[in-house]
């Protein structure tokens, strides 16, 4: 189970919208400016970075960098873009913002080291759904049945998700 408590948070999965794209490359226009220097990418990922996947609707971007240190002073130019800075959320060594309205999750940026293992399986993991429809679908599949089964819990959601991607990543070799 995940260090995070997600007892009290609500989710929806949704069918894929094509206004996804649309919405990463405008956030990219918005920080890629902010992050200067520092960014070595600005990738979108994620399931909503999948066309055709259902997801919950939240806009994933990772951004790798030189220096991970160097985002810490980013924390209030992206605050007056509407971004809480989390800090070290998903792992050690990353940063994460999120951009929140009405109590939902719209957006959540990823920032790792450019040569984060973890960096490099979003990419991989995103790839590899992009590449081979069949994987995607029974991923959706999966997710719309665990949203069925757990509405009100993301936790038991979660596990049981992050356990299929785990399967999915060792046939995918990621």
């Amino acid at each position: 189970m995940s260090k995070h408590d997600y007892s009290q948070r609500k989710y929806e999965i949704v069918p894929y919208d094509q206004n996804w794209p649309i919405i990463f490359e405008k956030v990219k226009d918005e920080v890629a400016p902010i992050f200067g220097g520092i960014a070595e990418k600005i990738e979108h990922i994620g399931s909503t970075s999948v066309p055709g996947m259902v997801s919950k609707p939240t806009v994933d971007i990772l951004i790798t960098v030189k220096d991970i240190n160097l985002v810490d002073e980013l924390n209030d130019k992206m605050a007056d873009l509407g971004y809480e800075a989390l800090g070290e959320y998903v792992t050690p060594g990353s940063r994460l913002f999120a951009l929140n309205k009405d109590g939902n999750r719209l957006i959540n940026i990823h920032c790792f080291p450019i040569d984060h293992e973890k960096s490099k399986r979003f990419l991989l993991f995103r790839d590899h759904l992009r590449s081979h429809p069949e994987e995607a679908a029974a991923y959706s599949k999966l997710k719309l049945d665990l949203f069925e089964k757990y509405p009100d819990d993301y936790g038991a959601y979660r596990q049981k998700k992050d356990a299929y991607m785990k399967e999915l990543e060792k046939r995918a070799e990621i």
